[in-house]
């Protein structure tokens, strides 16, 4: 079948499907960024032992799967890092849909009746590990399967996209500066207006191509994260990483504020106030900075084990629903629900 035809038919599919299933205007999702959107693009490992990027197809990841009705099916990892749904599959929810679109990893070209996840683990506009592909590369994927007649340019009329980048071209110089004051922010700043820029301009390049609703999001608490506040066993945010993020999102804010056709989802508001009890949900969180599964060292990471299947985490299997973040740095399914909750909302009235 030639990628015209291919592109036909995946089109009426998805106009009858998602017509049923999301009784919206919307009929396809491409989703871009890092591991707060990645459906399956995290590499394996060929050594059946997890590392730090392919540890999300391990066990516990997906440890509470639920089917589409809503059952738990136990164990389950799918490539997401989280012990069920990340971020994307939260909005796609909202939407109208079962979960976020397949992995382009797992897709082989072929367009998936409502649409397609690009976001890989470890993404950023400039910092990646290993192959993995930044928000740019991401978007010249994008662009070269439109172009090959793999995904139409006619879709897009009916398609939202969402941009996830979440912080880690900024993790490995959280620490530089120190961490006591505002001042410790002023070193960086030209690097965060450059990672501001890049994502605005990749946000222009979708445009061009012709999107007409873009998500992208701000960036979280980095401070929050349960790697920067094990140093103080979990009982406070590290400033510094705050302050980063506050920087960043004042600078997207003035350069992407004002497109209509982009939505500036407000995830450092909706995490603290779930941090800092300022919303109904977050009560029932007992644990909001500590993690549902902690590798035993700092170098390590949840879902660690050797060859010999030995475990180096430990998982709180009593409070499994009580923690807000599922590990080191992602929140659970049950954290992602209560984040997206306070921004529906805004997501269903930019959407109208």
């Amino acid at each position: 079948m030639s990628p015209t035809i291919l592109s036909v038919f995946c089109l009426l599919l998805v106009l009858q499907a998602a017509r049923v299933e999301s009784g919206t205007n919307w009929y396809n999702m491409f989703m871009f960024g890092d591991s707060f959107a990645d459906t399956g693009n995290s590499p394996g490992s060929g050594t059946g032992v997890p590392t730090r990027l392919s540890r999300a197809w391990f066990d516990p990841y997906g440890l509470n799967y639920e089917d589409y009705n809503g059952h738990w099916q136990g164990l389950s990892p799918s490539g997401r890092f989280s012990d069920f749904m990340v971020q994307s599959d939260v909005i796609a929810k909202i939407m109208g849909f079962h979960e976020a679109a397949p992995a382009y990893k797992q897709s082989n070209n072929f367009c998936h009746p409502y649409g397609m996840t690009l976001a890989t683990v470890g993404a950023g506009v400039f910092y990646t590990p290993d192959e993995t592909p930044t928000l740019g590369e991401q978007v010249d994927t994008f662009k070269r399967l439109m172009y090959d007649g793999f995904i139409s340019s006619t879709r897009l009329d009916g398609a939202f996209l969402f941009v996830a980048i979440s912080g880690n071209d900024y993790i490995p110089k959280i620490n530089l500066f120190g961490n006591t004051s505002t001042n410790s922010i002023i070193p960086l700043t030209p690097y965060i207006e450059n990672v501001t820029n890049e994502i605005v301009a990749n946000v222009h390049r979708l445009q061009k191509l012709g999107a007409q609703k873009i998500l992208v999001n701000n960036m979280h608490p980095l401070g929050c994260m349960p790697r920067h506040t094990r140093v103080n066993n979990h009982t406070r945010c590290e400033s510094h990483g705050n302050f980063i993020a506050t920087a960043h999102n004042s600078m997207l804010q003035q350069k992407l504020g004002n497109n209509s056709n982009v939505l500036i989802l407000d995830l450092y508001t909706a995490f603290t106030n779930v941090i800092n009890n300022q919303t109904p949900d977050s009560q029932r969180f007992t644990f909001k900075l500590a993690p549902s599964c902690e590798a035993n060292e700092p170098e390590g990471f949840c879902g660690y084990r050797d060859g010999s299947l030995h475990h180096f985490y430990v998982l709180d299997e009593d409070h499994l629903f009580k923690h807000f973040y599922w590990d080191d740095m992602h929140p659970t399914s049950a954290g992602w629900k209560a984040v997206m909750k306070q921004l529906e909302g805004s997501i269903k009235s930019f959407m109208s």
